[in-house]
């Protein structure tokens, strides 16, 4: 009964090291470059409200009816907006001592910090709030050795970064030294 109980959704909002560390601390657990901004979080709570309607309304229709057509549609649509709320709380761009981690709604793309040459800032159209509308912006870009490019998270119309132009800025800087160090 000693051990300090974790919250369900601790891994949301990981704990920062209590004291000071030495020169031997190596980041291991992936750390996110940019907090949730008021944009998301907003975005994501009305989506979780959602989500628990929705499943909530089909679990009640189920044990109400039976198994039928408008309970399975039902079900498969709350599993769909369960997946993607919580795919939409853990999207972003993390770093490690290892390396970059590009997580995106359907995969996660993860290159080694030799691998990442250099980080630049593109001006090009950038997704307005995530959605699919391209606006002009800036952009953050992991240039590969292969010359290939990593489009990150960190782009000014950003729904962590949105009419916050020195949370940018951060962000920009926190990505190019840990690509530095």
């Amino acid at each position: 009964m000693s051990q300090q109980r974790k919250p369900i959704f601790g891994f949301l909002w990981p704990e920062q090291p209590s004291g000071p560390v030495d020169g031997a601390f190596r980041q291991v657990r992936r750390s996110r470059v940019t907090g949730r901004g008021p944009w998301r979080v907003a975005a994501l709570s009305v989506l979780s409200v959602v989500t628990v309607a929705v499943l909530g309304t089909a679990v009640m229709s189920a044990l109400s009816t039976g198994a039928s057509v408008a309970a399975l549609v039902g079900a498969a649509l709350g599993a769909s907006c369960l997946f993607l709320t919580m795919r939409g709380w853990v999207v972003g761009t993390y770093v490690t001592d290892a390396g970059l981690s590009v997580e995106r709604t359907w995969r996660r793309v993860s290159v080694g910090w030799p691998e990442v040459e250099a980080v630049v800032e593109d001006a090009a159209r950038t997704p307005w709030l995530g959605l699919p509308v391209p606006v002009p912006g800036s952009r953050c870009v992991a240039v590969l050795a292969d010359g290939s490019r990593l489009a990150t998270h960190v782009y000014t119309t950003s729904p962590d970064l949105w009419l916050r132009p020195e949370a940018y800025d951060m962000a920009r800087l926190r990505l190019e030294r840990w690509q530095a160090s």
